[in-house]
């Protein structure tokens, strides 16, 4: 199997079409068509089956896409960041949460670009083992997590601007007018939590919510879909604040009390070798009141 064979099949995926596949890949209709045979030859069964409507994938076919998104995307990661020229090229692959504490790596970034204007940054949003999973791949530079997180197994930068758990809720509920809100307050009320956090023993320790007896109506593993849910009344959106703009919206943010706040880091693998453009975005971060933990 050969990364060109990949991206041959993924121009398949995309099209849902050979022709159209063949066409946008610069190649002849029976060269593609011969190179799918081939992998499929290879791997001992079908990745699509051919319909009058287009090509549909098999369950194999589901899962070389994905996959060989994850191979092809490594292997243009490498071949950009293995430069031995002077100037600094290449790309930086960050993964995370939505979170507003990215933005130091972001500003970061941005003072590293102003001198290194041919490296360039791709962002992906995703879930705390979304991020992991690619992480551990090799496919992502760093990871943004948030706390609860044990990230002793990996190299880190804790990040100086901490986040607030709390409550997004309509401004027309009586939630939404009070300054804070308690456990009491939610016991009986309908929740949406995230995934992750979701039976989480040490959160429900510092909150003193119960997740045997909380009304949980929803999850999510990313925080806007679930804001659409808060603004059609279905339930209050268990939270960080700073992750949905409440700022003239239906919507608010109402904090925890006691106080709860959880802090951000950035990691990496402990046996990476790191491509330059990530080494020198290191560099370039300055935490003063923490130190990079190699």
């Amino acid at each position: 199997m050969e990364i060109q064979q990949l991206r041959y099949f993924l121009a398949v995926v995309e099209e849902k079409n050979i022709t159209r596949a063949a066409r946008i890949l610069r190649i002849s209709q029976p060269a593609l068509s011969r190179q799918l045979q081939r992998l499929e030859d290879e791997l001992a069964g079908p990745l699509f089956d051919r319909t009058p409507g287009g090509i549909v994938l098999t369950e194999s076919g589901y899962y070389l896409a994905e996959r060989a998104r994850e191979l092809v995307t490594l292997a243009d990661k490498i071949v950009t960041n293995l430069v031995t020229e002077e100037t600094l090229r290449g790309e930086l692959y960050i993964g995370g949460g939505e979170t507003e504490s990215l933005l130091p790596v972001i500003r970061s970034f941005k003072q590293m670009q102003s001198q290194h204007p041919d490296v360039t940054i791709r962002i992906h949003s995703g879930n705390g083992q979304d991020i992991l999973d690619k992480l551990d791949k090799g496919i992502l530079d760093f990871g943004l997590v948030i706390e609860p997180f044990d990230v002793k197994a990996y190299h880190y930068l804790k990040l100086n601007q901490p986040d607030q758990w709390g409550i997004l809720t309509r401004r027309d509920h009586p939630l939404g007018q009070q300054a804070t809100v308690t456990a009491d307050d939610l016991r009986d009320l309908p929740l949406i939590v995230s995934e992750q956090l979701q039976g989480n023993r040490t959160f429900a320790e510092r909150t003193g919510l119960d997740w045997d007896t909380v009304h949980i109506v929803g999850t999510y593993n990313l925080l806007f879909n679930a804001s659409l849910l808060v603004k059609e009344g279905v339930g209050h959106a268990l939270c960080l604040d700073r992750i949905v703009n409440t700022s003239g919206s239906e919507l608010t943010f109402v904090p925890l009390t006691p106080a709860l706040t959880a802090n951000t880091y950035l990691i990496w693998k402990k046996q990476a070798v790191l491509s330059r453009p990530a080494k020198t975005l290191l560099e370039w971060m300055s935490f003063p009141q923490e130190k990079t933990v190699f």
